[in-house]
């Protein structure tokens, strides 16, 4: 709810920006872009009726905003411009929270890797002994894995995701020969990246952070199950820690 609101009020101020929306309609605009005015539920019942959340908020959001100041409320968007975007702002927030536990697997991988460097336990090939290695390698083998993993989420983190703006067509019409401007001040304030094209039935974006974060989770979940294998009663090489 608050990533479409930020969505509502970026818009609001790009539009404010280039001239088309005037600075106080989009002060008023910002000040009722605050999820707690709101009730999810309701938002999401009456949105049921229409295929998507965004156009009762907008409804309620005029009726928030009143007098003629409503009327630049969501100009030359479409629902799912805002739909659009609010996904990838909370993405956007969600993947920094994914990094930093990837950050921290990582340092735990690594210092395993220093400690163990030399402490011996034997290779397997389809769960049966094979020659010598170390307990440190395999660790090491983990930490690249998370660290390739981390790479590419964090590509998609700063290149990927984008804000989304084309209008009921994709075209921008309504924003006529401002509408560049608009989109480029519009991305700027939400700090997600300014497509080149409106990007409404590309979905590839959303593809690439669904990739990224299945491989990211591949690499931990390989980690736990050589953790679960290692640590069997039968076996006990290693044990999990607190």
């Amino acid at each position: 709810l608050q990533g479409m609101l930020d969505a509502e009020r970026a818009l609001a101020n790009a539009g404010a920006a280039t001239g088309l929306v005037t600075a106080d309609a989009a002060a008023r605009i910002g000040a009722a872009c605050r999820a707690e005015l709101y009730d999810p539920r309701e938002l999401a019942q009456e949105g049921r009726a229409v295929g998507n959340p965004a156009e009762p908020l907008v409804r309620a959001l005029r009726e928030a905003v009143g007098d003629t100041a409503a009327d630049w409320v969501h100009y030359g968007a479409t629902s799912q411009d805002i739909v659009d975007t609010a996904a990838m702002l909370v993405s956007r927030r969600a993947v920094v929270l994914v990094l930093a536990e990837l950050d921290r697997l990582a340092d735990a991988c690594a210092d395993l890797a220093r400690t163990h460097r030399s402490t011996p336990i034997a290779a397997r090939t389809l769960l049966q002994q094979a020659v010598p290695t170390t307990f440190g390698l395999k660790a090491a083998g983990w930490l690249i894995a998370m660290l390739e993993a981390r790479r590419r989420l964090a590509v998609v983190h700063h290149e990927r995701l984008a804000a989304q703006l084309g209008g009921a067509a994709g075209t921008l019409a309504a924003l006529g020969d401002r509408a560049l401007d608009v989109v480029r001040h519009y991305a700027e304030e939400l700090e997600l990246v300014e497509p080149v094209v409106p990007w409404h039935a590309n979905r590839i974006r959303v593809a690439e952070l669904a990739a990224a974060l299945d491989v990211a989770a591949g690499a931990a979940a390989k980690i736990g199950r050589d953790i679960v294998l290692l640590a069997q009663s039968e076996v006990g090489e290693v044990s999990e820690g607190a």
